[in-house]
């Protein structure tokens, strides 16, 4: 998976593209102006979807390509009635047929240009937890979401899912951008204004219903992603009005010191060390090469029986950077090694889990939640900028095969092709979800779990 051209999602977003996926960066910039939209930008703006995005990605099937021109056909129809938020969410789902996770029209662009409650959601199984919040909403942290304006969260996580392929636990990570937005759930039918909406929580003091009032697009508006949202640090914009579920001081090591993209630590309780990838591409002033040789001195110096490795919070980055690594760790250390995985655990990181898993999967256990897509994918594309509205479309030209190794294709991406992965499954060998509860009490459930098969 090349730097340039496989999805990657990352720690701290910017305003560039990697592979596949753009990464938005938190809040409008000039170079991300929206030009006035009329008719003609917007018949612009599809003339660009069709050429730069529809004839290039591959990653559709002939019955979703058809879908999507009969949609695209009916876009064209309305391009001077409809409204801009539902011309960016059909576009949205429109490339959401291919059900492919590299293939998307970016939420992120979508969310610098629409209103946003003051709170933040995250996902933990199904469900969508109150995360941050801003003054006067403090009491909604930790309450689970029951409704909008009266449409049920199996409606709204419904209408979330239609807007990104792959998996729906994937999906349902970055539906937060249409969830925290009355206008673009206006537009989508599923609140009543487009100023607010009354959002209704489960607390464990019972229901409360409130109406929030949708914060304008603004330069100094907090930008979240779902790499972010649940570290309880600070984030970029957020001042003292912003509160978070879990407090800092109680977050487990997992979900502290987010600026650091390669970390270890002894494990002495475990008889090993602890490595935590959250991507495999250069990061900062850290170059990946060099953080793969902290790591090979961190297991030299420590000499440790068992490893973890930590790649929950992983969207990817360049697989060949990772792979021989990888496959040299269990000559390494001679105990266990434990993988831990979740659905962010995306693109170029399942690669790296896939390459340890084939190397020894004796030795290897995947603990805590399924990846983040499936066994077979398509990746590999520079993605489309259009040219007046400025949303930005990942796309996928080159197939990703680790159930079979690519035998049976000719068309997979070279480096898949000279080095295979064939592996049954990346499930969890030891299941370990990361609850709400044990987030607000912070605990990690997959270190958790590592220390009970220890004690095995």
């Amino acid at each position: 998976m090349k730097k340039l051209t496989l999805l990657v999602l990352a720690v701290v977003l910017a305003s560039s593209i990697v592979g596949g996926l753009v990464r938005a960066q938190p809040g409008p910039s000039n170079d991300r102006v929206r030009a006035t939209m009329t008719p003609q930008t917007r018949m612009a703006d599809l003339a660009a979807f069709r050429t730069k995005f529809m004839a290039t990605d591959r990653s559709f099937s002939e019955a979703a390509r058809a879908e999507a021109d009969v949609r695209l056909a009916k876009l064209e129809m309305e391009v001077g009635s409809t409204s801009q938020a539902h011309f960016d969410l059909e576009l949205a789902r429109i490339a959401a047929l291919a059900d492919n996770g590299h293939t998307h029209y970016v939420l992120g662009s979508l969310s610098r240009y629409y209103n946003r409650v003051p709170i933040r959601l995250g996902v933990f199984g199904e469900d969508f937890y109150v995360v941050r919040a801003k003054q006067g909403n403090e009491d909604l942290l930790g309450a689970r979401l029951v409704s909008i304006d009266g449409r049920p969260i199996s409606e709204l996580r419904t209408a979330g899912r239609s807007l990104w392929g792959g998996l729906d636990t994937f999906r349902d990570r970055v539906s937060f951008n249409l969830l925290e937005s009355p206008e673009l759930l206006r537009a989508s039918g599923l609140s009543n204004a487009d100023t607010g909406a009354a959002y209704t929580f489960e607390t464990t003091r019972g229901q409360i219903s409130r109406t929030l009032v949708g914060e304008a697009p603004s330069p100094d508006r907090p930008f979240s992603s779902p790499y972010t949202l649940l570290y309880p640090t600070k984030l970029p914009l957020e001042g003292a009005a912003w509160s978070t579920a879990l407090a800092e001081v109680n977050a487990p090591w997992s979900l502290r010191d987010p600026g650091s993209t390669f970390r270890w630590r002894a494990a002495p309780e475990l008889s090993g060390i602890v490595i935590d990838m959250r991507a495999n591409m250069d990061a900062g002033d850290m170059k990946i090469a060099d953080a793969l040789r902290m790591f090979d001195q961190a297991i030299e110096q420590e000499k440790p029986t068992n490893l973890v490795l930590d790649m929950r919070l992983n969207g990817g980055g360049n697989l060949n950077t990772t792979r021989a690594w990888a496959k040299s760790l269990p000559a390494k250390v001679p105990g266990r090694i434990f993988v831990l995985t979740s659905p962010l655990t995306f693109s170029a990181a399942i690669s790296t889990v896939g390459y340890l898993e084939q190397e020894s999967p004796d030795s290897v256990a995947i603990v805590g939640e399924m990846i983040g897509d499936r066994l077979h994918f398509w990746a590999e594309g520079r993605g489309v900028d259009l040219p007046n509205n400025r949303g930005m479309i990942g796309l996928a030209t080159q197939r990703h095969d680790y159930a079979g190794g690519c035998k049976a294709y000719t068309d997979c991406h070279i480096a898949v092709k000279v080095a295979p992965i064939a592996v049954a499954t990346l499930a969890p060998d030891i299941p370990a979800p990361w609850t709400i509860q044990a987030y607000l009490a912070g605990r990690d459930p997959a270190m958790e779990a590592v220390a009970r098969a220890l004690a095995d």
